[in-house]
């Protein structure tokens, strides 16, 4: 290819800008094939090293793009996080000014005494966890919890909708349980937040929870020996149902307004040293006004679900009776709610089924669990008075898981009959079959009916498909 020259196009002022021009040129055309020359008319010679300025113009490029690159994702950064900072420390006031608006107060303990306390939210601090997020265990020191002594808590870490800054679970679960006093509910410590997430400080429960003892059995050591022990005697049982029945009384007869749990099951339940009983997890809990009796809108877990809550969708006292009912059943006979398709047939899925089927049959007491039979004895007058409580608990729990809410007794009278006010409640032999709706309140239909059936169970895969997606 000839020679290109293009001496006579330019005139430079500058033999270096000349020189820098032509240099850049030359690279780009010799990529090309092209082969180039440069001369200009009366233009002063300079003896330069082939390639030397080419090569130092492209060094200086790369540098000062680089440099020019890295200024603007530096200020990109630095953009963003004062724009996250500045968004964090606007949502810190606003909770802030909610929670001074609770009545009491509660109180707001330093991020950085819990980032500290639990090794910056270390795996091995970590209890468990939830769609709501994770509860860690660690000790506060005496400066942070404000009761001059170091203290065992549990952390509850939210993470739900932290994206969308949505602390709705976190107020209505504070804003409740901050103002209920009572001695078998798990109490709150304090608050914190930090960069759009929102603790809850709890009082540490040292026995965990109560599925974790009448579920899985097993382990080693003595103080695994201490809990079995503690977990088969009669009494600690009865004790704690009778625990979470005062608790449940409170919040729906004696608190004001009315609260509705929502979420009663063996998870929430916590348990001291002396295993004494604790309602916890407040974060489905709603408050009713005083002039109604109900709320709008599912929630709970399977199995503790009662059979109208999903068709009329509305949570009342009689949804928690029926969680409650539920729970005694499980407390008792040591089996979960809803049992594995394997081991028993389909008709004995949930638990209810299982202990009507051997009350009709006449042999209820072969619901309890064997880890407490061992201790009824027919020669001993103190377990003779231990299987009649073990009776009077399942004809109870049946009566409170009834089908029909208004064949439910009321808080009222289950702790009556806990206490031994008042006898145990009579139980159909056969289990009842739910009707909908009641029938002073129009025409009924039974839920044998294959059509209804499949309509509610349609209808409960909704609601829990659509609260499975919302605590995500």
């Amino acid at each position: 290819m000839a020679p290109f020259s293009i001496g006579s196009v330019i005139s430079p002022t500058s033999p270096f800008a000349y020189f820098g021009f032509l240099s850049t040129v030359e690279s780009r055309l010799r990529i090309r094939g092209i082969r180039f020359t440069a001369t200009v008319d009366n233009f002063p010679c300079y003896p330069v090293k082939r390639g030397f300025l080419s090569r130092k113009v492209t060094i200086l490029s790369s540098v000062l793009g680089s440099i020019a690159a890295t200024a603007v994702v530096a200020a990109t950064l630095a953009c963003y996080f004062n724009s996250r900072y500045r968004r964090w420390h606007k949502d810190l006031d606003q909770l802030a000014r909610s929670m001074e608006r609770l009545p009491g107060v509660p109180t707001k303990i330093d991020f950085i005494d819990i980032r500290k306390a639990t090794n910056n939210f270390h795996d091995r601090m970590k209890l468990g966890g939830g769609g709501f997020g994770t509860v860690y265990r660690c000790t506060l020191p005496a400066s942070a919890s404000k009761l001059e002594r170091p203290m065992d808590v549990a952390i509850k870490r939210f993470t739900r909708d932290v994206q969308n800054r949505r602390y709705d679970d976190f107020l209505t679960e504070v804003s409740i349980i901050n103002r209920l006093r009572h001695k078998n509910i798990v109490p709150l410590i304090g608050w914190s937040y930090n960069k759009g997430v929102p603790l809850l400080v709890f009082e540490f429960m040292n026995n965990g929870s109560l599925d974790q003892h009448i579920f899985h059995r097993g382990g080693s050591g003595t103080k695994q020996q201490n809990i079995d022990d503690a977990i088969r005697r009669w009494a600690t049982r009865y004790e704690i149902i009778m625990g979470i029945a005062t608790a449940l009384h409170y919040v729906h007869h004696e608190y004001e307004p009315m609260v509705l749990h929502r979420d009663i099951k063996a998870s929430n339940i916590m348990l001291d040293s002396r295993f004494q009983a604790c309602l916890g997890d407040f974060g489905l809990a709603c408050t009713v006004a005083i002039d109604r009796n109900s709320v709008t809108g599912v929630g709970g877990t399977w199995g503790y679900i009662a059979p109208e809550y999903p068709v009329c969708r509305k949570a009342t006292r009689q949804t928690d009776i029926y969680a409650l009912g539920v729970l005694i059943l499980e407390v008792v006979t040591g089996l979960r709610a809803l049992a594995d398709h394997e081991v028993v047939d389909d008709d004995d899925m949930h638990i209810t089924d299982r202990v009507w089927r051997l009350h009709r049959e006449g042999r209820l007491l072969e619901c309890v669990d064997a880890m407490l039979i061992s201790g009824f004895s027919p020669d001993n007058e103190e377990q003779l008075d231990n299987v009649g409580d073990a009776e009077r608990l399942l004809l109870l729990g049946l009566a409170c898981s009834n089908p029909n809410p208004s064949d439910r007794p009321t808080m009222r009278e289950v702790v009556q009959v806990i206490a031994k006010l008042a006898p145990p409640p009579q139980v159909s032999p056969l289990k009842p079959r739910f009707v909908w709706p009641p029938q002073e309140e129009g025409h009924s239909v039974t839920c044998n009916d294959d059509s209804l059936g499949t309509s509610m169970v349609s209808n409960l895969d909704k609601s829990m498909a659509s609260l499975t997606r919302g605590r995500a």
